[in-house]
């Protein structure tokens, strides 16, 4: 019960017929009720420090319709109540009573990032898969979708690589990420080329030399969705791809 100069805010409703009471002992509070009857009464209630109006009642809300709402708040949001209790004397209806309030929403969990890394350790070498393959969280396509196969890696014995030819590999991301490690190896050429994409605009390209050997290789930025690797004259192959994903800032993260 509240008048414009006194807000009520609702911090929680509890699953049990909530029960509510109010006081007003610093100063009196005015509350206008208005009865249903034709014409309608208007009665004035005013209370003193010395005799303060107590109110004590069993408050049964029934919605007409259940509707399921999840709320992901980043901003404040300000919720207005208004609504009117129904007073009922001996089941009849005798008075309507209004309350006003407003509910304040805020301060959402900022989402931690998460460094994920896929490998292919699982596999065997010569294992074949159709382009594009999904594997971990990644997909991975080759020009003109040929197969793909698994390798061994030289530079480290018992390490399952996959390969890929000299047209390139494409490695997707199912949502945008940042600062992309990329663990490849190249026996043929003098090196490879990396390009990075953000929902299909190129933002960041390098060259790497790479020549019988094992690098690792630094994509940077953020928003990257694709990278895309060309050359190594059907000698090279990757051997793990890590990359950071979620936390402020990064669009489309997962659930």
């Amino acid at each position: 019960m509240a008048t414009e100069e006194r807000k009520v805010t609702i911090v929680a409703w509890p699953k049990e017929p909530a029960l509510l009471e109010h006081r007003f002992t610093d100063r009196p509070c005015r509350v206008s009720v208005s009865f249903e009857e034709k014409p309608p009464a208007h009665v004035v209630i005013e209370t003193s420090k010395e005799k303060p109006l107590f109110v004590d009642m069993d408050m049964k809300v029934t919605p007409t319709k259940t509707i399921p709402v999840c709320l992901k708040v980043c901003e404040p949001i300000c919720i207005k109540s208004d609504y009117t209790i129904g007073v009922d004397i001996f089941d009849r209806p005798v008075a309507n009573i209004k309350i006003r309030g407003l509910t304040r929403v805020y301060n959402c969990r900022e989402e931690e990032e998460r460094y994920t890394c896929v490998d292919f350790t699982e596999f065997k070498p010569g294992q074949v898969f159709n382009s594009p393959w999904d594997h971990g969280e990644l997909r991975f396509r080759t020009a003109g979708n040929t197969p793909l196969r698994t390798v061994g890696s030289g530079g480290t014995p018992g390490t399952t690589a996959l390969g890929f030819p000299n047209e390139g590999i494409r490695v997707e991301f199912p949502w945008p990420v940042r600062d992309v490690l990329m663990t490849v190896a190249s026996y043929a050429g003098k090196g490879l080329s990396f390009f990075a994409y953000a929902d299909g605009a190129l933002i960041a390209q390098q060259n790497v030399e790479i020549h019988n050997e094992i690098k690792e290789v630094l994509v940077e930025g953020s928003g990257i969705t694709a990278i895309e690797i060309r050359g190594g004259g059907n000698e090279s192959s990757i051997l793990r791809v890590c990359f950071w994903s979620g936390g402020p800032g990064m669009k489309g993260d997962s659930e």
